[in-house]
């Protein structure tokens, strides 16, 4: 299946490792990083066709989905997307993608699409305003895994592994 592409989207270039991001994503503790889910459950890793329960408050949504397209390639870039149905008349499709641009930045966007016979009753409910904030959350959340991982030394090193 082919991701749709957003009508709605955030991005933001960060000096941030993609890996560190993919880090993140794979936790599928997404609420920490976008307040509109509630929550997130999976009993297995992020991959693609993972069926998994999720809770939204904008717009409200309760129930289970599944990862229709997640990629990652050597360099870390890639794509995660997944659709909520609301009802058989309208959906909206979730997309975190990452890509490495020229200067060794990573560029995170975050973006959504709505779907259906009746998505206006659904648009607008998330703004671009809360996907930049759920980027930039991320951003924060991967620059503290980051800074963890150097700062623990290799024995090897000399030093004292849990400094």
């Amino acid at each position: 299946m082919t991701p749709r592409h957003p009508t709605l989207a955030a991005t933001v270039r960060t000096r941030v490792k993609p890996s560190a991001v993919w880090q993140v994503y794979e936790r599928m503790d997404w609420s920490t990083f976008n307040r509109n889910i509630s929550s997130v459950k999976a009993t297995k890793v992020l991959s693609l066709g993972l069926t998994f329960e999720i809770s939204t408050t904008k717009p409200s949504f309760s129930g289970s989905t599944f990862i229709e397209s997640c990629f990652k390639d050597q360099n870390s870039n890639g794509i995660i997307v997944y659709s909520l149905n609301f009802n058989p008349l309208a959906s909206m499709t979730s997309t975190f993608k990452l890509e490495t641009v020229k200067g060794g930045e990573t560029e995170i966007t975050h973006g959504v699409r709505y779907d259906g016979m009746l998505k206006r009753l659904y648009e607008g409910s998330v703004e671009e305003g809360e996907l930049r904030e759920s980027v930039e959350e991320i951003i924060r959340q991967a620059e503290e895994l980051e800074k963890a991982s150097n700062n623990v030394k290799r024995p090897m090193d000399g030093g004292d592994q849990t400094k």
